[in-house]
């Protein structure tokens, strides 16, 4: 067809023809998107159900621990009130002076340990160094 000539009848029916083409092909394109649409639907109201039952879990668990803080909560009050009888008792004094004592050793343990640790990354530095320069001379 020619766009400077009148359209004759076979022209309109070739025209026609591929128009009904392009829209049955638009129509199974649409049909394939809709099946692709409704399955990721179904997938999400999956979703949906196991989000809501985790929901539920979480309310579960949110209502377990606030019980249980607030259990601590009174635990912690309790304590707080026998520490400060025993404050002035003789007996925390001692038993303050231990544990004092226990951090004391535990500190002395630590700084040891990092002494032997930096003495030992000192010496792995060396055998490192020495393995380097024995490979180099091979």
């Amino acid at each position: 067809m020619q766009h400077d000539e009148p359209a004759t009848k076979r022209d309109l029916d070739q025209l026609k023809q591929e128009l009904l083409t392009k829209i049955e092909a638009n129509g199974a394109s649409i049909k394939s998107n809709s099946a692709r649409i409704e399955a990721n639907g179904k997938k999400i109201d999956a979703n949906s159900v196991k989000i809501e039952a985790n929901g539920a879990k979480i309310d579960q668990v949110e209502k377990r621990l606030t019980a249980r803080l607030d259990r601590l909560t009174d635990y912690a009050i309790e304590n707080r009130e026998r520490v400060g009888k025993m404050l002035t008792e003789e007996r925390f004094k001692v038993y303050f002076s231990e544990i004092m004592s226990n951090i004391d050793g535990i500190a002395k343990s630590v700084s040891r340990g990092e002494q032997e640790r930096t003495a030992m990354n000192a010496r792995l530095d060396r055998v490192e160094a020495d393995v380097r320069e024995l490979k180099a001379s091979r």
